[in-house]
């Protein structure tokens, strides 16, 4: 029982340090909607990238490079930047997968980003990819290690904006994020801290982290809620402690940037609920789809809206095709047959503007 007890003052004695450090800070600038937060994310921009880069693969209508960059605590961030062939510059999403994924997953997409005129930039997050390390995880129940890792990727976020800033492909007032599951999450974070992100776009992401944490049902999650029930911790203190890194308290910084959020009404990885806090702390302009899926979306559907929402808010296109193609195509309606339709309706506009 001793040896125990010495134990977990051992573990309890640095979190509660943090916690507390947390709340005074808090306390001391006032609880002014989280502005004191902002100094997790903070890091020199000055500072060297230190770029090294080969090219990955070569394909009819895009080149993809794989490229390292320095970022904050001596971190190495790999990454895979996509650019369509021809002249730019274009505009650049950057992304960001889920938990247990890596930047390679963007490659499935690359023909298809690249045919739209995007270019797009992928990074691994704390622990994936080519940044895992055996016996460690994201989500754990070393707190503080969780925690520091969030941040790291955030700021690795933004120095792969400070990346994308020495590429002349790239269109910087034209720059999105696109993010499914942590990494709508954690996108929803990044997006409240980098004011060069103009438009994003969030996948069955949440907030109120104490929240997810008390009622997901991802594997990752039930080890750190008996870890919390046998170091007597409770949720209150949890989420003072996750303050720092929840998303409630960044994503309404967006505005008037527009966000738009993708949600499984029967969510119970990143549970609906949590999703609905999310939508309803951001500020407008935003926009709210809600499907009939748990985690997983029927991403054909979710693809076009994104393609379309990115068209109209970094190309500045009036007229979308991508979602009402999907549906045509599902409800066998020829696809001339919307493109004609569509001709015709731009003819008559085009008329009327003209009187």
């Amino acid at each position: 029982m001793r040896i125990t007890h010495v134990w977990s003052c051992c573990v309890m004695i640095p979190l509660l340090f943090s916690a507390l450090s947390v709340a005074f800070n808090h306390s001391a600038e006032g609880g002014n909607g989280g502005e004191d937060y902002l100094k997790f994310y903070d890091y020199d921009r000055s500072m060297p990238l230190n770029v090294n880069e080969t090219l990955l693969e070569e394909k009819e209508n895009y080149k993809a490079y794989k490229v390292y960059f320095d970022s904050v605590n001596g971190e190495r961030v790999p990454a895979i930047f996509i650019t369509p062939k021809g002249e730019g510059p274009y505009p650049c999403i950057v992304f960001l997968h889920g938990y247990g994924g890596s930047k390679e997953g963007v490659l499935e997409a690359a023909g298809l980003i690249a045919g739209e005129g995007y270019a797009v930039i992928a990074i691994d997050a704390e622990y994936h990819g080519e940044r895992r390390e055996e016996g460690r995880a994201l989500y754990s129940t070393d707190l503080n290690d969780s925690r520091r890792g969030i941040i790291q990727t955030i700021i690795d976020l933004r120095r792969a904006v400070d990346y994308l800033e020495t590429r002349p492909e790239v269109d910087m007032e034209k720059v999105g994020y696109v993010g499914g599951s942590m990494g709508g999450i954690f996108g929803a974070i990044f997006i409240g801290v980098e004011p060069r992100i103009k438009a994003a776009a969030l996948l069955v992401a949440g907030g109120n982290m104490s929240l997810m944490i008390m009622k997901s049902q991802h594997p990752a999650i039930p080890p750190i809620r008996e870890y919390l029930r046998e170091a007597n911790l409770t949720y209150e203190w949890l989420q003072n402690f996750l303050d720092p890194v929840d998303p409630l308290n960044f994503i309404w910084r967006f505005s008037p940037r527009p966000v738009v959020f993708h949600l499984g009404r029967f969510d119970e990885i990143v549970p609906a609920e949590t999703g609905e806090l999310l939508y309803e702390k951001a500020r407008e302009p935003k926009k709210v789809y809600w499907y009939d899926s748990g985690h997983n979306l029927p991403l054909d559907l979710v693809l076009a809206r994104v393609l379309d929402f990115m068209n109209r808010e970094l190309k500045g296109k009036i007229f979308t095709f991508h979602e009402a193609k999907y549906w045509m195509l599902k409800y066998g309606i020829p696809v001339g047959a919307l493109i004609g339709g569509l001709a015709a309706a731009f003819y008559v506009i085009r008329r009327i503007l003209r009187r």
